[in-house]
């Protein structure tokens, strides 16, 4: 029989063979264009690795022999090579002969390879995992199409009679340009616990949650909630149960989703089911789910489902979110804003929980709700994304989702060396650092009418255009005539100009790609969803093509090259000094500059001009363009600021563009370790002086938020400080303020203990000793009144004079020093300043 559709995910199982030996049988877990899932089981495709001798003259033959005989007894298991191959490859650009290596199982893989490092040879993509070399040898990716060629078999598992199969005779890559339907659902547990943080030895889980969606179809909900008399039996098997059965049974979601799912929810889960006695049997073939150890975040695997932990996507690529609370995230992407929800802390979902009145329960009902569903939102936000670059780079989703930047550029390679007959070479380790960007210091203070330039995609198209790759590299001992090869400046590494290096061809393809789709687009409603899939792929494009750079100087990668990475930012040095002598020589002065960006403005003796801000602009152009024709870089208008002020130090200033949007770099309100009011003083102040251009009135206004501060009208929750535990408290040498309110929550009547990742949350109370020993956590918190706090039976204050001090007025004086006023400012009566306003 044919069947085709899309590949979803792979997996492998070890069966028996003929003879009773264990053999590896790939499983594709795929589903059709009408909407059906099917799986392909294929049983002949086998595990190698490759190795090659340190040197190039020896005998073929005599190393085949060689390999051919290692076998390992391992506890009482017998491990040989099952058959050695001599092929031709190419290792950085050179034509090698080496040996493939076929063994019976891919556990086989990590003990032979060992022996053959023993024997002399350097051993190659023994690391890559059976079935990503499965997608690589068929050009397989996820998300696309396959063609498969079979009998229908049943499949082989007592949690999966009468389950069918296609078992393949040929499997074959077929393009698909359009998505399948998916169904994604998403879920939150929670519990209740009278003794603090709940503990899944002892307190059950009352609500686990979800909200499902099937492609376009509106979103829906559903509660699986615990009934009172089981609470205080603490059985909460029927609520785990219903759950497990709504997902294998029922909905049979392609993709699982929660927030922070992998390191809490699926751990606490495992832990309650397993005092229940339940087999957590939601595996699309009604396998178990998988828990990985090792890393700092766990993982979790699911067969034939994809499950992603949002948070590990958001800690990676949202940047902008310094507190990544899921209402915050939600609240960033546009799902669901946080004054929009219902807001519950742990000791509040215990209070609705015990409390038995309907009003109460409900809130609890609808904080759940919110919880799931704000989860699917940023699902349906972020996926896509992430599907494509699942698609382009050849891995599934959920091994994606957990990868960083760099392993993604290392899989995509590996899958584009296997087309080009290239080998992946061995990881070496790191070198020496190397110089970045060129940084000219930003001038202090106000600026007017600023154009900020900025060169598109310096880094990758510096490495196309002097061919920068490992394998274009000329060592100082095979020096070449200058007009074969390109010699960086000041570093003076030589890349040869012919041929194109494997990089160059790799990204000149991608880029060619990215300017087709960008083309299409054009042909499109930007709210058509044909557009909005072409944009997706050009993004995923972008992001894996300006990634390249910094992986060549990554000390983990596998391609690693120093010298490609030197010599790309010392070409970037070279050409941004040359724009910036340019753009001065056309009456600009340039006021910053950092690695690919420069912020200018028109000399003050530049006369006669009506419309500063229209003259501004009209230059910037006909700079822009004449330096794109006289370098081999595109240089394009990035921004037109009304006003932009910079505090004197690199990537941090506050600007208002032409369009009446504030940007802001660098500054505190962008970052985690303030308080909430601290961010709103600073946001309110730039606002002040770049919107009303009035920095007095600006200080009219902390000065107001100080004296509330003092008369306790700010909310405690705009007083908290947030920090991460990035190791067991133990673990500190030194104790900060965060490990000090950890260490006293736990030590608390609460017990309230808290993982490696968790962001602390504290307030800094009066009292003896540093600020750090003052630091109190907030979760110990049963109520507050102005500044008075209450907790484990006593009363405490908060420190008004910290956060005046130490939070408050720094931010503020960050921004307002530039407008000449001094510390002694902010105090009562105070009105000193320096300078007048421009």
């Amino acid at each position: 029989m044919e069947k085709e559709g899309f590949l979803l995910d792979i997996d492998y199982i070890t069966e028996k063979d003929e003879e009773g030996q264990d053999r590896p049988v790939i499983r594709l877990w795929c589903k059709s264009t009408d909407g059906s899932d099917f799986i392909v089981v294929d049983k002949n495709f086998e595990p190698y690795f490759y190795a090659l001798p340190y040197g190039y003259e020896y005998d073929v033959g005599e190393i085949k022999e060689l390999v051919e005989e290692l076998c390992i007894d391992r506890e009482g298991e017998e491990i040989r090579v099952k058959r050695v191959e001599s092929c031709q490859k190419k290792l950085l650009g050179v034509e090698r002969t080496v040996l493939k290596i076929f063994v019976a199982h891919p556990r086989h893989v990590p003990v032979l390879r060992e022996e053959v490092k023993r024997v002399g040879l350097t051993v190659l993509e023994a690391d890559i995992l059976f079935a990503i070399r499965y997608l690589i040898d068929n050009q397989l990716r996820p998300f696309d199409g396959v063609q498969v060629e079979g009998e229908e078999i049943e499949l082989g598992s007592a949690y999966t009679t009468g389950k069918k199969a296609i078992a393949a005779s040929q499997v074959l890559y077929k393009k698909m340009t359009e998505l399948p339907r998916l169904k994604i659902l998403a879920f939150d547990c929670e519990m209740a616990s009278s003794y603090g943080m709940p503990s899944p030895r002892r307190d059950p889980i009352i609500i686990i949650a979800v909200a499902y969606q099937h492609q376009e179809n509106e979103a829906q909900t559903r509660l699986f909630v615990l009934d009172d008399e089981a609470y205080k039996e603490g059985d909460d098997e029927t609520v785990i149960r219903t759950f497990l059965d709504f997902i294998g049974a029922q909905f049979q979601p392609e993709i699982i989703v929660g927030y922070n799912s992998d390191g809490f929810d699926w751990q606490y889960i495992k832990e309650r089911a397993k005092l229940q006695g339940i087999r957590l049997g939601v595996g699309a073939d009604g396998s178990t789910v998988q828990y990985e150890k090792g890393g700092i975040l766990p993982g979790v695997n699911i067969a034939g489902r994809l499950n992603v932990d949002l948070f590990k996507l958001a800690k990676r690529d949202l940047d902008s979110v310094k507190v990544k609370r899921l209402e915050n995230v939600a609240e960033f992407l546009g799902v669901m804003n946080k004054n929009d929800r219902v807001n519950l802390s742990p000791r509040e979902i215990t209070e609705c929980w015990l409390n038995p009145a309907p009003s109460t329960r409900e809130r609890l009902y609808e904080y759940a709700k919110a919880d799931a569903v704000s989860t699917l939102g940023i699902a349906t936000k972020v996926l896509p994304l992430q599907i494509e670059l699942s698609r382009m780079v050849g891995y599934p989703l959920d091994e994606l989702a957990k990868m960083g930047r760099g392993r993604q550029v290392e899989a995509f390679l590996t899958a584009e060396a296997f087309k080009r007959d290239e080998l992946v070479p061995p990881k070496r380790g790191a070198e020496k650092t190397y110089e970045g960007g060129f940084v000219l210091p930003p001038e202090r203070g106000l600026h007017e009418d600023v154009i900020a330039l900025d060169f598109s995609s310096m880094y990758p198209t510096i490495m196309i255009s002097f061919n920068i790759s490992p394998d274009t590299f000329v060592e100082s001992q095979q020096k070449k005539a200058e007009d074969e090869v390109y010699t960086a400046p000041e570093v003076g590494h030589a890349f040869r100009k012919e041929p194109d290096g494997f990089f160059k061809s790799i990204m000149s393809d991608l880029i060619a790609r990215r300017k087709e789709i960008k083309n299409e687009m054009k042909r499109y409603n930007k709210t058509s969803d044909e557009y909005r899939l072409l944009d997706i792929q050009q993004q995923s494009i972008k992001i894996l093509t300006n990634s390249f750079y910094g992986y060549t100087g990554w000390s983990a990668a596998k391609f690693y090259k120093r010298e490609c990475a030197e010599a790309t930012t010392a070409w970037g040095r070279y050409f941004i000094k040359q724009a910036i002598r340019m753009v001065e020589e056309f009456g600009f002065q340039v006021i910053y500059s950092d690695t690919d960006s420069i912020f200018a403005k028109l000399t003050e003796t530049e006369s006669g001009i009506t419309d500063r801000r229209e003259e501004t602009l009209k230059k910037a152009k006909e700079i822009s363009e004449r330096i794109s024709n006289e370098l081999p870089l595109e240089l394009e208008i990035q921004d037109l600021f009304k006003a932009i002020f910079f505090t004197g130090k690199k990537k941090r200033y506050a600007a208002l563009t032409d369009k009446g949007e504030i940007v802001v770099r660098g500054l505190e309100v962008r970052r985690g370790d303030w308080c909430e009011v601290a961010k709103e003083v600073q946001t309110e102040v730039i606002r002040l002086i770049l919107v009303e251009k009035d920095p007095k009135k600006a200080m009219e206004y902390v000065k107001r938020i100080i004296q509330e501060v003092k008369e306790g009208k700010i909310p405690l929750d705009k007083l908290i400080i947030h920090k991460t535990i990035t190791r067991k408290i133990s673990g500190y040498e030194t104790k900060q303020a965060h490990v000090i309110a950890a260490e006293r929550a736990l030590a608390s009547p609460s017990h309230i203990a808290y993982e490696i990742g968790s962001k602390i949350p504290y307030v800094v109370i009066k009292g003896p000793g540093k600020t750090s020993d003052r630091a109190f956590p907030v979760d110990i918190i049963e109520s507050s009144e102005g500044n008075e706090i209450y907790a484990d039976r006593g009363k405490y204050l908060v420190d008004v004079e910290y956060y005046t001090q130490h939070q408050v007025i720094p931010v503020a004086h960050r921004v307002l020093q530039l407008f000449g006023y001094e510390l002694a400012s902010f105090e009562e009566g105070g009105q000193k300043t320096l300078v007048h306003w421009l």
